[in-house]
């Protein structure tokens, strides 16, 4: 059986987010795993750290309120979030 190893960033990237999410709810890992594991996720969202998101709009503020730039900004800030799709061509079996 021969392994096959997908090294393109999005596989390394899923992979990795997998990895930590499986240590951060093993609760037979270390305290200090989980609780590593669990700040890495976290920044790799842009929920803390240096890669925090600053730029949120105030909730309370409508698109009414915002400028035809601002409103541009937002879609641009939040479709790099969306994670790229991936479109595979299905394989049919030929007629035998």
């Amino acid at each position: 059986m021969k392994l096959t190893i997908d090294l393109d960033s999005d596989s390394l990237r899923t992979a990795a987010l997998k990895t930590l999410k499986g240590v951060a709810e093993d609760a037979a890992a270390p305290a200090a795993a989980r609780a590593s594991a669990a700040r890495t996720l976290l920044e790799a969202i842009g929920a803390i750290g240096r890669m925090q998101d600053t730029r949120r709009l105030d909730d309370d503020r409508s698109a009414t309120e915002m400028s035809p730039t601002e409103i541009n900004d937002e879609i641009m800030r939040l479709s790099a979030k969306l994670p790229k799709v991936r479109v595979s061509r299905v394989r049919t079996p030929s007629p035998k």
